[in-house]
């Protein structure tokens, strides 16, 4: 009966087993409704919040000090580094190597880690590349490093040369 039904539907089994539960609950909380009179209408859109409201604004003087908490400016972003151990005043910044004064073929780890966007690993990879293929011919060699494309090449190869 499903398989039939499914096919001139054009909906699976499942989802017509899904359809027909929900219409069959949404049948019955409509006869539950009728059969035992619940359509009273109740008025919830009106709720009056002064009784919860006076428990955290006491009018009373001895129950707190609630016009300064109320008029307390607050530094918000002050708080928020108050919280953070990190200090921002000391911030590490990358000193970039001047034009043309890297060179490739003899250069260490930690010149190649000065270049824009070259780290330890990648640095470390360059360095395996050089060892196993003797010397860099031309910067575009450099496109056989893992981590290294084209956009990577064109921000240091202004920094780099090729003796």
């Amino acid at each position: 009966m499903f398989e039939k039904l499914s096919k001139k539907l054009n909906l699976t089994q499942t989802e017509l087993k899904i359809s027909g539960f929900l219409i069959l609950t949404l049948i019955v909380g409509i006869l539950i409704k009728f059969i035992f009179g619940i359509n009273e209408k109740t008025d919830l859109t009106f709720y009056n919040y002064a009784q919860i409201d006076s428990i955290f604004f006491s009018s009373d003087e001895n129950d707190g000090n609630n016009s300064e908490i109320i008029n307390k400016n607050v530094d918000y972003k002050q708080e928020v580094f108050d919280f953070n151990k990190q200090s921002f005043n000391n911030v590490y910044t990358k000193q970039l190597p001047a034009e043309k004064s890297i060179n490739l073929n003899k250069a260490t780890k930690q010149e190649l880690m000065s270049l824009p966007g070259i780290g330890e690993t990648t640095a470390k990879n360059i360095i395996e590349l050089r060892e196993k293929i003797g010397r860099f011919r031309k910067p575009e060699d450099l496109l056989k490093v893992k981590g290294i494309g084209s956009k990577k090449l064109d921000k240091i190869i202004n920094y780099i040369f090729i003796d």
